[in-house]
């Protein structure tokens, strides 16, 4: 049975490794998220430690980030069985999903950009 769960292992919580994330990363834009992604060193342990971000300016209250947030987390854990499995299984990456939008989207349409931004980053991991 499929495990729709994210560990603490699998959250990116390293202060040093979340700066060097976004300042030389990669990212691409499927609206309402941009994904930022790099190769990470520690190869093999956890195939992907994500970290989930809401822009303060966008979003004052600190209700409405975290219900986004929320919303963010949860749509990843029910895609991430399926997701894992076409990862390389050589390698090990870190991913920072940016809310970009300027409301709070449900749940469909969020989980629907998740998904679209982690099937476009899968064919550009591919080409590399």
């Amino acid at each position: 049975m499929a495990q729709f769960t994210l560990s603490k292992q699998e959250r990116l919580s390293s202060l040093k490794e979340i700066e060097v994330l976004f300042t030389e990363g990669k990212s691409l834009v499927s609206y309402p998220l941009r994904l930022v992604w790099r190769e990470a060193s520690n190869h093999g342990q956890i195939p992907v430690q994500v970290i989930f971000s809401v822009s303060k300016k966008k979003f004052s209250k600190a209700v409405d980030r975290n219900r986004v947030k929320r919303l963010m987390r949860e749509s990843y854990k029910l895609l991430k069985p399926e997701f894992y499995l076409t990862l390389p299984a050589d390698k090990s990456y870190h991913l920072g999903f940016v809310y970009t939008g300027t409301e709070i989207l449900d749940f469909q349409a969020i989980q629907k950009g998740l998904s679209k931004a982690l099937e476009r980053w899968l064919t550009q991991i591919r080409k590399q």
